[in-house]
This record gives C-alpha cells, structure tokens and sequence, in this order.
C-alpha cells in the first residue's frame, strides 16, 4: 500500500531499515516466492525472468513491504538494464524522507531516460511516480494524483494502477473521526475492486488498512480474513489481519494471525539468513499479542511475549531504541492489571549511548512508573514530584533537532510525555477530590492521546479515558462514566478491562441485573484469565450475590493486591 510506503506509519523499533545503506545495484538477489500475491502488470521486457521478479516486486509493493520490493525490482533491472518500470519501482521504494531523495531522483532519472518509445500505458505509470521523486508525497501528491486519474480513464481495465491510486489516497482519519482527504475516494475504488479482484491479496490489505482506523472495521472483515490465505508469506498482511480481528474482539482469531506473522517473519530470517533486524513486522506482532494477551485477562501470557520482545531485541544487538520499545511494552503489561510495583521495577538501563529523545523517554517511563507506585500507595506529594518532573522533561527536547528515518523523534517523545503527565496529574486531582480540575485534565490528556502520530513511540501511560471513566465514578458521576464505558466497549468489544468498567458503572447506579449481564460477559470473556487476578473476584462476588456495593476504586485502605507469583523484575531476566 503506497501511502505507507511513502509516509512511514509503522511506529519505530530499530533505527534503521533493511538494506538501507545499500546502493540498488548491490543488493542481494532475492528468490522468487509463493506466498505473496499474485500482482501482474506487463512490462516491457524480453526476459521472463525479470517479468517474474517485477510481479514479485509490484505485489510487495502492495503488502508494503518496501526493502523486499525494492530487493525484487533491483533484480529485476539487474536482469534487463533497459527494463524502465524496474526504475519506477526503484524510485518508490526507496523510502520516505530527505535521505533518501539523491538515490529516489537517480532511479526515475534512469526511468525517464529508457522511457522513450515505451507503450503509453508505461510512460504514464514513469511520469506519475517522477512528480512524487522530485516533489515529494506531501507537495506532489496533486499532479500525482492527477496523472494517475488519467491513467485510469485511459486504461479503465487496469487494476493495477487503480490499486495504486486507491493505497495512495488512504489519508486515514482526522482525531475527531472525520475522514482523511481522499479516504472517501479510495473507498469507493477499493469496493469496485473488491468486487472485480476477489483474490488480489493488495486489494485486501489495502482495504483492511483503511477500514481499520475506521467507524467501520467490521466492514474489513472478510478481508482480514482472507489474507492470511491470500499472502501467507507476508507478514505486513498478517498484521493487518490481526490488529483489525482485535479491534472486533474476536481475540482468538486475532492471536492466531498475529503468531503466524511472528513465524513468518522468523522463517523469512532462517530462509535467507539474515538478522532479526530485518524482520518487517514480528516486534510489533509480538507487541500486540502482549496486549491482546492482556486485554484477555492473561496476564501470565502478556508477560511472556514482552519478555519474548525484549531477548529479540537484545539478541538482535539491543539498540536503545528497540529495547525501549520492548520495556514499554513490559510496563503497560504491567499496568493494564493495575500492578504499579512490578511497573517501577522494570529494567531501564541500557548499554551505550542514549540521544536524547531516547534518554527523555527512558526518563519518562521511569517517573511515570513512579509517580503511578506512589499514588497507589496514597504518597501524594511523591506523585506530585512526579508530575513536575515530566512536564521539566518535556522543554528540552524542543531544543533538539528533528531526527530524520526511523530514529525516535523529539516532538513525538514530547506528545508522549505529555499525555502521560496530564494522565498523571489528572489521577492525582481526582483522589485529592478536586473532581472538576481532574476531569478538565483528563479530558486534555485524551485529547493529545487521539493526536499521536502511529510512527512514534507508542503511549506507555494507562488509556486516558478509561482514567476519566474511574474518576467520574469516584466523583459520583455514574451516568458519564457509563457512557464512556460505554464507547470504550463499542471501540474494543473483546477488551475484559473495558467490560469490567462498564459492569462497575451499572453496579454503581444501583441497575443490578444489566450489572450482572455485564459481569458476565467480562467473566466470559477472562474464561482462561490467570485465576488469581483480583478482578475475577471482585465480579463473581457480585454475580454471586455476596455484596451489592463494589469497591469501584481503589483507596490507600485497600491497595490492589499484588499476585502471588509476582516478583520483582530486576530479578528476572526479560
């Protein structure tokens, strides 16, 4: 899919990408696989052989596999140096940034230059893709767009350029849900599409990828899961598969997927022998499986894939950045089951120098953790300290110059801890009973969550609204707490966490039997949570009918619980 190709949406683990630093010509030959598509678009070439690896190329291109993409269509100009569309796709898979743009120009150079003579078909494919190598995604996406809508008036049977076009104009959605420009269009493409190319695995990755961040995932659903038939060999079509069966709740299927991207990617590494840095998608894989772990209540399991995280990346040369990554993850683990100590106990020291987006961020993580221990333990003015502290971080990173590629980014690190601080502040606000200036907080903390760009470093504070849900319980504002509950559910049906608030609000506005549907519906949905998890309890107490009144929240009096097989985790090897 070309917009994720060209604006980087994946969030950063290794700071670089395969093969970057690899002249097109010295790239190492690729085989040619099953298992990705079944993409074609004739080209002109008098050598099969370069035809075939061209396909291979255009359909990973689709999948948004760019190194693997540009891989099969350096082969392909390898094959036949005169072959003007192994240049176009050269050009287009370079990759994103100012980096990149002597090498993107010096490919569509060479396409343009063996362009003449070619059927017209070709040179427009060639002269749409040299608006966006000279000008960029952002300043030529018009005349982009606009050649591409030529192309496809001219050749209306041509799938392939429709396709393009459609993966191009994918702009995603706006915080407040409006659609992104062009989405509405590449919608309507992608349903002719769908229709006319049932079995193009593209087609399908593209529409999961743009019905995912949608009102509408459920839409995607059949697409989601065709794909792992489709490109069994693709990963990028696997997570995709899987992130859009979560958001739907079907945890199962979802944690099916998500495994199979994880082997995938591992037998692409063994196949080809090469390093766990050049896997495209298994971190973020294993990272999705902690949470879909966690929101299933397996707390056990969710550790287990962080902890899997972080040996990946600590085998594959433990870059900072990838191992904040994989802490990150280990926290929100923790912290999704309300487990504040073995939070702060995560290991944060790193080997080698930090920049200092990663060194702030590190920080960060280390003084929410800690402000979070200190407000389960009612140390208040700890908590404070806290807050303080991550707001001080935040103005030095306005210092530090944009990085450029996959290095984390100042600004986005920034977003980060600000959320995390307001999430903070807005929690300490609502247990000293300032309810009004709490809610205020915790709407702002929100409100930056929904604004966080996909390519930064994922959140590691708890969800804000679920945040806002709790301290409007504790505020006795149970009919706003129900109705957030209420859209945390819809958003993610297979949550347990979500369902839980939503039956505590009911039980706190006296409705007991829709209180002990929801119950029950949590209890089923943790049907193989870890048994000694205290929110299995506190809802077959209810169920049970041995108390009417839930403790909704948490006080110093009654701290959570900590489960007996916890131990602390600078002990244990992650």
């Amino acid at each position: 899919m070309l917009s994720r190709l060209l604006r980087n949406d994946e969030p950063s683990v290794y700071v670089q990408a395969a093969w970057e630093d690899v002249g097109d010509e010295a790239l190492p030959r690729p085989p040619l696989r099953e298992g990705l598509g079944t993409s074609h678009l004739k080209v002109s070439t008098r050598v099969p052989l370069a035809q075939a690896y061209f396909d291979q190329g255009l359909s990973l291109l689709h999948l948004a596999w760019g190194p693997e993409a540009r891989r099969s269509f350096a082969e392909a100009a390898r094959l036949d140096p005169e072959l003007a569309m192994a240049w176009w796709g050269l050009a287009l898979t370079r990759g994103a940034g100012a980096r990149f743009a002597a090498a993107r120009a010096d490919a569509m150079a060479r396409a343009l230059a063996l362009s003449e003579g070619l059927p017209d078909v070709e040179q427009r494919y060639i002269v749409a893709a040299s608006l966006l190598a000279e000008k960029g995604p952002s300043n030529g996406r018009h005349a982009f767009v606009r050649e591409m809508e030529s192309l496809v008036d001219r050749y209306p049977e041509d799938s392939e350029a429709r396709l393009l076009l459609a993966g191009f104009l994918a702009d995603g959605y706006e915080p407040d849900g409006r659609p992104g420009q062009g989405q509405p269009y590449a919608q309507v493409m992608l349903r002719e599409l769908l229709r006319t190319n049932p079995d193009h695995s593209g087609v399908h990755f593209a529409w999961v990828c743009t019905m995912l961040p949608s009102a509408r995932p459920e839409a995607a659903r059949e697409s989601a899961l065709r794909l792992p038939k489709l490109a069994p060999g693709a990963s990028f079509a696997l997570l995709a598969s899987g992130r859009l069966l979560g958001r739907l709740g079907e945890t199962d299927a979802a944690y099916r997927v998500l495994e199979a991207a994880v082997e995938a990617d591992d037998a692409y590494l063994a196949r080809e022998s090469l390093p766990a840095v050049f896997a495209p998608c298994a971190e973020l894989a294993m990272r999705l499986l902690s949470q879909g772990c966690a929101e299933a209540g397996q707390y056990s399991d969710a550790q287990t894939w962080a902890r899997r995280l972080r040996q990946r990346v600590e085998s594959a040369g433990g870059e900072p950045q990838a191992l904040l990554f994989a802490a990150t993850t280990l926290v929100a683990t923790h912290l999704r089951f309300g487990f504040c100590r073995a939070a702060a106990d995560v290991q944060l020291e790193f080997a080698g120098e930090l920049t200092t987006a990663e060194r702030v961020l590190r920080d960060g993580v280390r003084l929410y953790t800690r402000g979070i221990n200190a407000l389960d333990g009612g140390r208040l003015s700890d908590v404070e300290r806290a807050c303080v502290a991550l707001e001080q971080l935040q103005p030095s990173l306005s210092e530090v110059r944009r990085s450029e590629g996959r290095a984390l980014c100042s600004r986005d690190v920034a977003r980060v801890l600000e959320v995390a601080e307001n999430e903070l502040r807005g929690s300490l606000e609502a247990r000293r009973g300032d309810g009004g200036r709490a809610e205020a907080t915790l709407i702002r903390a929100w409100r930056m969550e929904r604004r966080l760009r996909a390519s930064g470093p994922a959140p590691f504070s708890r969800p804000a609204r679920e945040t806002l849900a709790r301290a409007r319980l504790r505020g006795e504002r149970e009919e706003k707490a129900l109705e957030l509950a209420r859209a945390l559910v819809v958003e993610r049906p297979g949550c347990g966490h979500f369902r839980l608030l939503l039956a505590e609000a009911r039980a706190a506005l006296g409705d007991r039997v829709l209180a002990v549907q929801d119950f029950n519906s949590f209890l089923d949905r943790w049907r193989d949570a870890d048994a000694h998890l205290p929110e299995l309890r506190r809802a077959r107490t209810y169920v049970d009918g041995r108390g009417r009144i839930l403790r909704l929240v948490h006080t110093t009096e009654a701290p959570l619980p900590v489960p007996p097989d916890f131990r602390p985790l600078e002990k244990v090897s992650c």
